[in-house]
């Protein structure tokens, strides 16, 4: 039994305890004490660490700068321990906590959905999938649904590119409040990309992921010859293997293969240039600057952690760890009363408004059948997927993931970690069609 079930059962049990104590019947009082008992056992048994001490010695003699990010067993334990490994600056939690209330949706436990060919409840499917970490699921403010089977609540888990929305948060903050206008050359924010081929591209364009730079991620995180490989590079995320040059250097040497705004195209660096706008802004380093605009209003339960470089440059596009609660609580911002302060209405109707950028018909297509005829139709802000309803999506590299769904008031987050082989999780499609089947 998973640590999420156990307490969530527990919690079923000392209701009961409320409902026996307006009677006297002995007999259900002590069967009631010994299911308390058992419960807390169980509890205490699933707090035990996942390892012992010779087989996490054993993760820190496998791990190397090329493997960490192989997934299996050495990226599961780093995903959770990013700090142990890399340099790490802090956004604090500098506000009161802002207390969620649980209210347990016995019909997302038992949603059916497809495993395979299998169809089995959605609680199942959670707990028994070794590539799903934690999932959270919040409707209406309270949290509904929740399930650690691989790790525990209060771990900061890397979130890969979720990091990438709390950026493009930020930075809609600061438009908002007049300081930021994405509608210009980005060198108009940023001088140092004048004379590079980065000028003339707008900050929405770069936000927005169509940028037509030619650094594309999908050419391959570990190929030491592409660009996406010497971006990470120059951020000490990836082993040193080509000359060393600096993030700044590097971005001044990127290249335009298409007209911005043509096509949306998943380039990391588009989120570093975002964030540097940021500091420029500010004056401050980001990490300082999301703890500002972000990270002290949503009212988050603990310290959130940025992997920086040796030379104390932000790992912008992928460098947030952070407990899951608190993932949820920033996804908030999108659903609720207020946007929590860091956002307005303006916000949200612009990321719903032609202002993205649509598929293509390649891109509409596969979308549409992987989620049977629901596909999203555009991406904007750097959330990967815009549905014509509001709903939005953000994922990260190795099974992470933030839903919204502004509309019906639903935020799901999860953490994982995917196989040595790329095995993963399909939580994305499943909570999507919960979230239209049920709210």
């Amino acid at each position: 039994m998973g640590n999420g079930n156990t307490l969530r059962e527990l919690t079923m049990v000392f209701r009961c305890v409320k409902t026996v104590a307006a009677n006297s019947n002995a007999w259900c009082h002590h069967i009631l004490f010994a299911a308390i008992t058992l419960f807390l056992l169980q509890a205490g048994a699933n707090a035990q660490p996942a390892s012992t001490l010779s087989e996490l010695r054993e993760l820190y003699q496998q791990y190397t700068p090329e493997n960490f990010d192989d997934g299996g067993a050495v990226s599961h334990y780093v995903w959770k321990n990013f700090v142990s490994f890399f340099p790490h600056a802090t956004i604090a939690r500098t506000t009161a906590i802002r207390e969620l209330e649980e209210q347990a949706n016995p019909a997302l436990a038992e949603f059916e959905v497809g495993a395979g060919e299998e169809v089995t409840r959605f609680d199942d499917y959670v707990m028994d999938n070794p590539f799903i970490d934690g999932v959270i699921v919040m409707v209406g403010g309270k949290v509904a649904y929740e399930a650690y089977p691989n790790m525990q609540p209060y771990d900061r888990h890397l979130g890969w590119s979720i990091t990438k929305v709390l950026v493009s948060t930020a930075l809609a903050a600061l438009e908002e409040q007049g300081w930021v206008e994405v509608d210009v050359p980005i060198e108009q924010h940023l001088p140092e990309l004048a004379n590079t081929e980065w000028a003339g591209i707008s900050l929405r364009h770069i936000v927005n992921m169509s940028s037509g730079i030619d650094c594309r991620d999908s050419d391959g995180y570990q190929n030491t010859e592409t660009c996406i490989y010497r971006y990470e590079e120059s951020l000490g995320l990836t082993a040193p293997v080509n000359p060393p040059q600096s993030t700044l250097e590097t971005l001044r040497g990127m290249r335009r293969h298409r007209p911005a705004g043509e096509k949306y195209e998943y380039v990391s660096a588009d989120t570093f240039v975002t964030g540097l706008v940021i500091e420029t802004v500010t004056g401050k380093p980001l990490w300082l600057a999301l703890q500002d605009l972000l990270w002290g209003k949503i009212g988050a339960e603990a310290d959130g952690l940025m992997m920086i470089s040796p030379k104390g440059m932000p790992a912008t596009h992928g460098g947030l760890s952070a407990r899951l609660r608190d993932i949820a609580r920033f996804g908030e911002v999108f659903t609720a009363r207020n946007n929590l302060g860091v956002v307005s209405q303006q916000h949200l109707d612009d990321l719903n408004s032609a202002n993205g950028i649509a598929f293509d018909a390649e891109q509409l297509a596969r979308l549409d059948n992987r989620f049977q005829g629901d596909g999203p139709r555009h991406a904007a802000w750097q959330w990967d997927m815009i549905w014509p309803d509001g709903a939005m999506f953000k994922g990260g590299y190795s099974g992470q993931g933030l839903f919204v769904d502004p509309g019906r008031g639903v935020v799901a987050a999860w953490f994982g970690t995917s196989g040595t082989g790329g095995e993963g999780h399909a939580l994305l499609p499943m909570l999507r069609q919960m979230s239209r089947a049920l709210f």
